[in-house]
């Protein structure tokens, strides 16, 4: 009867973790998608002076893309290999600092940001009528 007791308990302690760290992250991810889409905005209509409007915001998109893409990509691989890295570093006896959490982090804000700033130029090139 004791494990059952521990086991809610348990439960209701992952609930209340899980929403915690869902309105942290929710506005976090919000948060960097609006710093990418302004990224994507500034750097479309900027490469106007350079190119025609297609030009631009496919320069851009493909820019945004490929952020998104590092990020996600290195994000996995923060998250999978995470303890072989830190292990490698415990190893070979070098204290860098590097933090599984903080790649986590780091790659968070990269894929966020390349995200919104996929979108930012999408919308631009249609609002450029492209």
């Amino acid at each position: 009867m004791r494990d059952d007791q521990s086991t809610d308990a348990l439960r209701s302690t992952d609930r209340i973790s899980y929403w915690k760290r869902l309105r942290y992250l929710v506005p976090a991810a919000a948060r960097w998608m609006a710093v990418g889409a302004i990224i994507g905005v500034v750097l479309s209509i900027g490469l106007l002076t350079v190119s025609t409007a297609k030009g631009a915001t496919d320069t851009a998109f493909a820019l945004g893309a490929l952020l998104l893409g590092f990020g996600v990509t290195a994000w996995s691989m923060a998250v999978g290999l995470g303890e072989t890295i830190r292990g490698v570093g415990a190893f070979v006896d070098v204290s860098n600092g590097w933090t599984e959490i903080g790649a986590r982090e780091a790659f968070f804000v990269l894929s966020w940001a390349g995200a919104g700033w996929v979108i930012a130029a999408a919308l631009t090139s249609i609002a450029l009528g492209v």
